[in-house]
């Protein structure tokens, strides 16, 4: 099945897509893992609407391209080269600093790019933005509250958050290597990046986390569909059922 695309919107919004299919997938792996049961419920909540975020959007990569294939096609029938997700999110859960680490994150760099869709041109991309940005809203609460008692918590639990932010920060840069793409759908992507930097600068200080100097890793681009080693296991397990019995009606 060929899945490539041709119209410039549809190329930048299977970024988004796919970075919430894989984040929504991370956070699926946490259920029965958090640490009590309210948590287990939020994760899974938010990871549900991540889920419904990128369903969403994979319905309208498919009206823009008039595609034969569906959003089920673009989740279960890709490989990892043609994914575009962004390298933070397919991370691994290595304990629940990271999780958080990386959710937070995720959650201030989809508010500020979520804001601007907002005012697309595109009616329907504009009404599912002001939709997400409800939902972020919540997440990013979360992620935050958890930020502050952790990195003010114990001595183990602020040692843990800071493990996570240092692997974590080798991710950001590429980021905000913003390209034509990117600023031509989005309104000021350098805006994005300062809101980034300075809720992130912020937050790290005052939960007692340094920001250390970070050397970012020699990888290629994910617009480029280049991944960590992380991302072919977990589409291995995401995929299974679907490749395995491709006719099966669930």
């Amino acid at each position: 099945m060929n899945f490539e695309l041709k119209n410039n919107e549809s190329k930048f919004l299977i970024r988004l897509a796919d970075t919430a299919t894989i984040l929504g997938q991370r956070l699926a792996e946490m259920c029965s893992k958090a640490p009590f049961l309210e948590e287990d419920i939020a994760l899974s909540n938010i990871s549900l609407d991540l889920f419904g975020r990128a369903e969403e959007l994979y319905k309208i990569i498919c009206t823009l391209e008039n595609a034969d294939y569906t959003p089920d096609d673009l989740v279960f029938r890709r490989n990892e080269r043609q994914y575009f997700n962004l390298k933070l999110v397919e991370q691994p859960n290595e304990d629940f600093a990271w999780v958080i680490a990386r959710q937070y994150m995720h959650d201030v760099y989809a508010t500020a790019v979520y804001t601007q869709l907002s005012e697309s041109s595109n009616s329907e991309l504009a009404g599912l933005a002001n939709k997400v940005l409800k939902e972020v809203k919540y997440s990013h609460l979360h992620s935050k509250d958890w930020m502050d008692r952790l990195g003010l918590g114990t001595e183990e639990s602020n040692s843990r958050l800071q493990l996570a932010i240092d692997h974590l920060m080798k991710y950001v840069e590429e980021i905000f290597a913003w390209d034509d793409l990117d600023r031509k759908q989005l309104i000021d992507c350098d805006k994005i990046t300062s809101a980034w930097e300075n809720e992130i600068n912020q937050t790290l200080a005052d939960c007692n986390i340094e920001r250390k100097t970070i050397q970012p890793l020699s990888m290629r681009d994910y617009r480029d569909g280049f991944h960590s080693e992380h991302i072919g296991h977990l589409l291995s397990i995401m995929q299974y059922l679907p490749r395995a019995y491709p006719d099966a009606k669930w």
